[in-house]
């Protein structure tokens, strides 16, 4: 009698269960064995599989001819077919010069596709329609990585160079992975610009982004097995870097906060290694950190990098912090004290009692601190009100604890912050590149005003932000008008609190909100 054959369950099981080896119950979308155990479901492993890639979204020519020892060019067809090695060098990445890409016959090129900025720097690039094919799909997203993405994504003067540039694009020449990020995070952004859909562009976005989630995939493996040199941990953040601002320019929502979880070692490993960091490697650690805290600030229990972590980003580069947020080091750490004891507290590890005299001193300490004393990157009087919007966000979450809905929008303390915060606002005029590092600080006070003319002065505000950064921050708008809306409906007397629609028992999925 053959023996009998068994069926062998290829389900995959959810992370969090993963994680601590034991049995899953494989309930979709959320696991029910972590659902009863009181912990947040990192939800299963994407599954796709990428049909056409010949004759998909993105066209294949003919491989041009290379001279013997001329350098190689990574195409869109290497690059997708390329599978991360564990033991290979570094592939590198040779582009075309700017001429070089102007001179390209209007024959060869692809669909074309709107781009309403101008490109900067004085580059030739005489047309404002950027088209994409073959080799170059590239040059074409990598030159609108520099002269686009990157200004809109960092506040520059001449002592603080652009970092996205400066950092990430040599690093992006240097590593196919990481150069799938960057062209997935920029086809992302190119897509949004377009005054109609665009199909090509966002299956462009979603094939970088798989390729990249592949190369980061690789380099953990090899992590766990064999370890990895510093060159491949900078690489490793920088691909994490730019799939978290992928999602923010996607949607603004991250799912479950994989990203930032995977690193976390590598960043507190690199805060505990002696000697100096790098600049490009303090520049990943104080974004990647700032991330974690944005998700903790919406609800504690998120928060995952350790608190030195956030303090060697804040003694080690006050101006990295400054210059990239505008947040000024005291008051990031004040945020990370106050979240690391709310994380505490939420977990029964803390007494009310001391959790609300560790609050009462930090509150303090937010009250007491001067922002003309902060240390800045130049004598632009835009940080100093930067520093004073950031301080009052930092307030106002402390005035959320212990409980969130105890204090209503109508107490003095509340007021007085939102005021302030819309204050900072009205004194950095709307077409300085500071003004998009108030987002977050005008998103807490619109949330915690209910206030009709201040709610309408924080959508003008949120709108200017959009159009200088070329992101929707779709999920900005959501929580806002969810909160307001609840909270015309309440009687005033309870606070209605925006984080219970970002980190709730009561939500059926949990995500990160990314603001940046």
């Amino acid at each position: 009698m053959s023996p009998q054959k068994t069926t062998r369950r290829v389900d995959p099981v959810c992370g969090t269960c993963r994680k601590k080896c034991r049995k899953c119950d494989r309930t979709k979308p959320e696991c029910k064995r972590c659902i009863s155990q009181g912990l947040v479901c990192e939800g299963y492993p994407l599954n796709i599989k990428m049909y056409g890639m010949e004759g998909g979204a993105l066209r294949k020519s003919r491989p041009r001819a290379r001279q013997e020892g001329a350098p190689t060019t990574v195409t869109t067809r290497q690059a997708s077919r390329a599978i991360p090695q564990l033991a290979t060098e570094p592939e590198t990445i040779v582009t075309n010069s700017p001429d070089e890409l102007a001179a390209t016959s209007e024959s060869s090129w692809g669909t074309e596709l709107h781009v309403p900025v101008e490109y900067g720097d004085g580059l030739p690039l005489s047309t404002s329609n950027l088209k994409l094919r073959d080799d170059d799909d590239i040059q074409g997203l990598l030159l609108y990585y520099e002269n686009v993405v990157c200004p809109k994504l960092s506040v520059t003067s001449e002592s603080a160079p652009n970092p996205f540039k400066t950092y990430i694009l040599p690093l992006a020449l240097q590593d196919v992975g990481l150069l799938r990020a960057v062209l997935g995070l920029t086809a992302c952004h190119l897509a949004t610009q377009q005054p109609m859909p665009n199909r090509r562009l966002n299956t462009a976005a979603l094939e970088y982004r798989v390729a990249a989630l592949q190369s980061l995939s690789a380099l953990l493996l090899k992590e766990e097995c064999f370890g990895l040199s510093e060159a491949e941990e900078e690489t490793a953040l920088a691909i994490v870097l730019m799939l978290v601002l992928h999602d923010t320019f996607e949607c603004g929502r991250s799912n479950h906060g994989a990203h930032l979880n995977g690193v976390a070692f590598l960043c507190s490993r690199l805060a505990e290694r002696s000697g100096m960091p790098s600049p490009s490697q303090m520049f990943l650690v104080t974004a990647l950190t700032w991330f974690d805290l944005l998700r903790g600030f919406s609800g504690a229990e998120k928060l995952v990098f350790p608190q030195e972590v956030r303090r060697f980003v804040a003694n080690s580069a006050e101006s990295t912090i400054n210059s990239l947020v505008g947040c000024p080091a005291e008051v990031f750490l004040a945020v990370g004290d106050t979240l690391a004891l709310g994380k505490d507290y939420l977990a029964q590890e803390l007494e009310e009692g001391d959790f609300q005299i560790s609050l009462d001193s930090i509150l303090l300490q937010l009250q007491s601190w001067d922002p003309l004393t902060g240390h800045y990157p130049n004598t632009d009087p835009a940080w100093i009100h930067l520093a004073d919007a950031y301080r009052h966000m930092a307030i106002l979450r402390v005035l959320r604890f212990p409980d969130p809905y105890t204090t209503p929008c109508s107490d003095s303390r509340i007021r007085a912050s939102v005021d302030a915060i819309l204050d900072a606002t009205t004194l950095i005029s709307r077409r300085s590149p500071y003004f998009k590092r108030l987002l977050f600080p005008l998103f807490v006070a619109g949330a915690e005003t209910a206030s009709p003319h201040q709610q309408q002065y924080v959508v003008m505000c949120v709108e200017n932000i959009k159009e200088m950064t070329g992101v929707t921050y779709h999920s900005v708008t959501e929580l806002l008008e969810k909160t307001w809306k609840h909270r015309r409906a309440s009687d005033g007397s309870r606070n209605v609190p925006w984080h219970d629609y970002t980190c709730s028992k009561y939500l059926p999925r949990q995500h990160d909100y990314l603001f940046f």
